[in-house]
């Protein structure tokens, strides 16, 4: 695959060399002479050799599913038939770059709790396998009877030691029961419906997802494209399985007459904001506006949702893993100041 983007900055170059009047195949020759990923360059050799063949670019760019999502390919069939290919790469890239943004939000915000729990984690083991023996054999020279947090933490210790290699050695399996299970569909979807219910993390998946289906889906409509056919690329957009079979309900309302906003309040996965905007957008014929401007809205949201979650997670962090680590030396040295006021 393509880094989402790095296919999101391609796309930018090539709706500006469209709009400086560059014709469809010289803009593909430069972009990939100047593309610094090989996988891409590679790639827009193809699509362009395509077109050179004489196939339309949607169907060119259709030969590589795994690189050009379904959206992509709607919005530049959209352009081609409309004639209108420049305003629509533009319009594309802008809608890959905020989709692009708001992954770059919640990953942020998850990405620095995780690393400091991680190192966190491997400090506290290395302190149980190598710091805490070498006060255990000071301790067995004592003679005497120790505090009881003390046996706790030197008994942790012995049992960390112990089944240290047999834990290593349990990793490996588990490590690739863990990675089959995540490769099939059914435990992925188990597993981010799941993830969907979690206090603090939900709700920046929800809005980031959310906030995604609706850039998305605004795109579209001002392209042109059809609710009923807009809909299920939306869902592929959004990147959650939850949402895909969400747009898949929606669609078959859509089709049979309903409103796309009665729908959406049924499932109850999207905010009264974005359900109450859709309304309106429905009732003044303006649907592609207005869902443009909630996931602005959904966007500003997320960033306060990121900041928030952020200032509070890390004192929490700090205060948990400060407080293992001092519990971890009071209990070491805690024999060490009672043999003092013995002498």
């Amino acid at each position: 695959r393509i880094r989402p983007g790095l296919l999101a900055s391609m796309t930018r170059q090539w709706s500006t060399l469209l709009q400086a009047g560059v014709s469809l195949v010289p803009a593909l020759q430069m972009l990939q002479r100047n593309a610094t990923d090989a996988a891409l360059a590679s790639l827009l050799g193809r699509v362009r050799q395509d077109v050179e063949d004489g196939l339309p670019l949607s169907q060119a760019l259709a030969s590589h599913p795994w690189q050009f999502s379904p959206l992509y390919l709607s919005m530049v069939h959209a352009g081609e038939t409309a004639g209108i290919l420049d305003a629509m790469m533009e319009r594309l890239a802008a809608t890959l770059e905020k989709n692009e943004a708001l992954r770059s939000r919640v990953r942020s915000a998850l990405t620095y709790p995780a690393v400091v729990i991680v190192l966190a984690a491997a400090v506290l083991m290395l302190m149980l396998l190598y710091v805490v023996p070498v006060f255990a054999d000071v301790f067995n020279a004592f003679g005497a009877e120790l505090p009881l947090s003390t046996r706790i933490v030197l008994g942790l210790s012995q049992t960390v030691s112990d089944g240290a290699l047999w834990l290593a050695l349990c990793a490996l399996p588990f490590a690739w029961w863990w990675r089959r299970q995540w490769q099939q569909p059914a435990w992925q979807s188990h597993w981010q419906r799941r993830t969907l219910d979690w206090p603090g993390i939900g709700p920046l998946v929800r809005t980031s997802v959310v906030a995604r289906w609706a850039h998305t889906l605004s795109a579209l409509l001002a392209a042109g494209i059809p609710l009923t056919e807009a809909l299920p690329v939306a869902g592929q957009a959004s990147g959650h399985p939850v949402y895909e079979r969400i747009n898949a309900h929606l669609r078959r309302r859509v089709a049979e007459g309903g409103q796309l906003s009665v729908g959406m309040a049924h499932t109850g996965r999207f905010p009264d904001m974005l359900v109450q905007m859709c309304a309106t957008g429905e009732d003044t014929g303006t649907l592609d506006a207005m869902l443009g401007k909630a996931a602005a809205l959904m966007t500003e949201e997320l960033d306060n949702r990121v900041r928030a979650v952020s200032s509070l997670i890390e004192p929490l962090i700090i205060v948990v893993l400060g407080g293992a680590i001092g519990v971890i030396l009071v209990a070491m040295y805690l024999p060490i100041f009672r043999l003092g006021q013995v002498f």
